[in-house]
């Protein structure tokens, strides 16, 4: 049986569980290309991610509110658009994808 969380609620499960030692999460998404102004049919799996907060050199053209910042599981800075991720996993239950619902 599929499981089901808010956006909210997983966002900021995300963040807290950034916070332990060898705290991560797994997230999947629609990656966005900016150049052809439209989301990949394809979902993007990244494991053992942290939330990051926005680096220095970032400037957003749109509020930075619409972006999920991340670190991957190679400690590469990510981010996708908050509404465009569809699932995540957390350690507490094996990392079992939750559908993520935003309305």
């Amino acid at each position: 049986m599929e499981t089901t969380m808010t956006g909210i609620n997983a966002l900021q499960w995300a963040k807290e569980i950034s916070k332990l030692p060898d705290g991560c999460f797994t997230i999947a998404f629609f990656p966005y290309s900016k150049q052809k102004g439209e989301a990949s049919e394809r979902l993007a799996v990244r494991e053992g991610c942290t939330f990051r907060t926005q680096l220095p050199e970032e400037r957003f053209s749109i509020d930075g509110e619409n972006f999920f910042l991340f670190n991957d599981g190679n400690g590469d800075p990510k981010m996708c658009y908050r509404i465009l991720i569809r699932y995540m996993g957390f350690p507490q239950d094996g990392y079992k994808l939750h559908k993520i619902d935003w309305l």
